[in-house]
C-alpha cells in the first residue's frame, strides 16, 4: 500500500473514531432527558434497535419502514437502500413503536453536506419524517473558519443547503468522550433548567454548544445549539399525540 493509501486509510479511521464519539455523546444527553419523557434516542441499526425493543421483528418493520426506494435503469431492478443517518428517536405509543425522527452525526462536514442535505430531502419527501444533523463543526477547534459560515447572513454553500433541505441544524461542544467530565458538569447544569413541557422553549445561554468560541458560526432560525434539539424531539412527540 502507498504512503497516500494509507495516509488516507488512517484519516478514515480517525473520522470513523470521532463519529461514533459524537454519537455516544448525542445519546447520552438525549436520553438523559428524553427516556423520562418515555421517548428513546437508538443508533438507527437493526441490532441496536432490537436490543431495546427487545423483538427481531419489529427491529426490521423500523429497518424497512426507513429503507427509501432505489430504480436501476441499467437492469430496471428497484432495490432499497438505507439513509444515511445515526440515530433514531422513537416513541412507544399503545404498545407501537413510531419512529419520530432521524438524526445524523457528523463531527465535521469537508464537503459531505451534499450527502446529508440529499437524504434529508429525500427522507423528508418520501415518509414525511424529519431528518436533522448535529455537528461540531470541528474546524473551529482546530483555529479554522466555521464551514457554516459567519452567519445566516454570510453563509458557505454548506449552510445554504442545510438550511433548505434538512429539518435543522445544531451545533454542540467538542467533547473528549461521553464520559467527559465536562459533559457531566454541563449534564448536571442542564437539568436544572430543563422543562420538559415548555417545548417551544428557546435557548439563549446554551450549556452543550460554545458560542463564545472563535469562528463559532452564528445562529439563526435553522442553525441552534444542541440544547434545542431535546425540545425538538419532544415536539415532535406532541404532533404524534396530538
Amino acid at each position: 500500500m502507498s504512503n497516500s493509501n494509507i495516509l488516507d486509510t488512517t484519516a478514515q479511521s480517525l473520522r470513523t473514531l470521532e463519529g461514533d464519539k459524537l454519537e455516544k455523546v448525542s445519546l447520552r444527553i438525549l436520553n438523559t432527558f428524553l427516556i423520562p419523557e418515555n421517548i428513546v434516542v437508538l443508533k438507527g441499526t437493526k441490532k441496536a434497535l432490537q436490543r431495546y425493543v427487545e423483538s427481531e421483528t419489529i427491529a426490521q418493520q423500523i429497518v424497512d419502514f426507513n429503507k427509501l426506494p432505489v430504480k436501476r435503469p441499467c437492469d430496471q431492478q428497484q432495490l432499497e437502500d438505507y439513509p444515511d443517518t445515526d440515530l433514531f428517536a422513537l416513541w412507544k405509543q399503545d404498545e407501537r413503536w413510531r419512529v419520530l425522527g432521524l438524526v445524523s452525526c457528523k463531527v465535521s462536514f469537508h464537503s459531505r453536506h451534499t450527502m446529508v442535505t440529499f437524504w434529508g430531502l429525500t427522507v423528508r419527501i418520501s415518509s414525511n419524517i424529519p431528518y436533522v444533523c448535529v455537528t461540531e463543526d470541528a474546524d473551529i477547534y482546530r483555529g479554522k473558519r466555521s464551514e457554516l459560515g459567519a452567519s445566516c447572513s454570510q453563509p458557505t454553500a454548506a449552510r445554504r443547503l442545510l438550511e433548505s433541505f434538512t429539518d435543522g441544524v445544531y451545533t454542540i461542544k467538542q467533547y473528549k468522550s461521553h464520559e467527559d467530565k465536562t459533559l457531566e458538569t454541563d449534564l448536571e447544569t442542564f437539568s436544572t433548567t430543563f422543562k420538559p413541557l415548555s417545548t417551544s422553549h428557546r435557548v439563549t445561554s446554551p450549556i452543550f454548544d460554545n458560542p463564545t468560541m472563535h469562528h463559532h458560526t452564528k445562529y439563526c432560525e435553522s442553525v441552534r445549539p444542541f440544547d434545542e434539539l431535546i425540545y425538538k424531539i419532544l415536539r415532535w412527540k406532541d404532533k404524534f399525540a396530538a
